[in-house]
C-alpha cells in the first residue's frame, strides 16, 4: 500500500512539474498605437484609428508605434524567454500589379530612450518615442494584392524593452515606394475584426513555490518506497 502511494506521489509530481514548464503563453493587447507624419509634425492622427499608416516616401515618412503595458503580468512571466510580436497588414491603397514592399520592425530600448509613456490620442512627430530602436530581424515582405495577412515577430529576449512603467514600445517602418499615391496600411487596436488587433504573446514563468512543494512531493515519494523496501 506505501509503496503504491509512494509511486503515486511521484508521479503525481512529476505531471504538476510538466504543466509548469509548459504554461499556457498570456496574449496581450494594445494599449496604444498610432503613426507620426514628417509632413506635419505637430498633428495627431488618431482620427485614423482603425488602420496604421507606414510610408517611406521621396521627402515625408509616416511611421507607425504600437505599445503595450505588461503591468498586469510582469510579475509573472519570463521576459528572458522573449514573446511575439503579431500584426496583421490591412492593405496597400493604390497599389498596383507587380508592387512590392518590405517592412521592418523595431523594438525601443530602455537605455536612452525619450517619450517612452507616450499616448496615442496625443502622439506627434515631435513628441514620438525616441532612442535606440532595435531591428528585431523579422520582416514582413508584401506583394500586391496581400491583404488582411497576419505576420509574426519574434522576440528573443524582452529584458532590454521593458521600460520603467512596464511598457514596450515597438516601431513599423517602410520602404521608399515607387508610387507616392501608395499607402500602405496595418491594422490597429480598433478594428472591426478582433482577430486583427495588435497582440503580444509573452511566456510565464514556472512558480517557485510550486516547484518546492513538487520537489517536497517526490521527497516523500522516494522516502516512503525506501522505507518498504527495507
Amino acid at each position: 500500500m506505501n509503496k503504491i502511494h509512494g509511486n503515486i506521489l511521484l508521479t503525481t509530481a512529476c505531471f504538476c512539474f510538466s504543466a509548469l514548464s509548459t504554461a499556457a503563453p498570456i496574449t496581450l493587447s494594445a494599449t496604444d498605437d498610432n503613426y507620426v507624419y514628417t509632413g506635419d509634425k505637430d498633428t495627431n492622427y488618431n482620427s485614423e484609428n482603425s488602420q496604421i499608416l507606414v510610408k517611406n516616401a521621396t521627402s515625408n515618412d509616416r511611421i507607425g508605434f504600437v505599445k503595450f503595458d505588461l503591468s498586469a503580468v510582469i510579475g509573472s512571466i519570463d521576459l528572458s524567454q522573449g514573446a511575439t510580436l503579431n500584426l496583421t497588414f490591412s492593405q496597400m491603397g493604390n497599389g498596383g500589379s507587380g508592387d512590392t514592399a518590405t517592412f521592418t520592425f523595431a523594438a525601443l530600448e530602455t537605455v536612452g530612450a525619450n517619450n517612452e509613456d507616450w499616448d496615442e490620442t496625443t502622439v506627434t512627430y515631435n513628441s514620438r518615442p525616441t532612442g535606440t530602436f532595435t531591428d528585431l530581424g523579422t520582416d514582413y515582405n508584401w506583394s500586391y494584392n496581400a491583404s488582411n495577412a497576419p505576420h509574426a515577430v519574434t522576440i528573443t529576449d524582452l529584458t532590454d524593452y521593458v521600460h520603467a512603467d512596464n511598457t514596450v514600445t515597438f516601431r513599423i517602418f517602410g520602404p521608399q515606394l515607387p508610387d507616392t499615391g501608395n499607402n500602405p496600411y496595418w491594422h490597429s487596436s480598433e478594428a472591426t475584426t478582433a482577430a486583427y488587433r495588435p497582440s503580444l504573446t509573452v511566456i510565464p514563468e514556472a512558480s517557485t513555490l510550486g516547484l518546492m512543494a513538487i520537489g517536497m512531493i517526490a521527497v516523500i515519494g522516494l522516502s516512503r518506497r525506501r522505507k518498504v523496501a527495507a
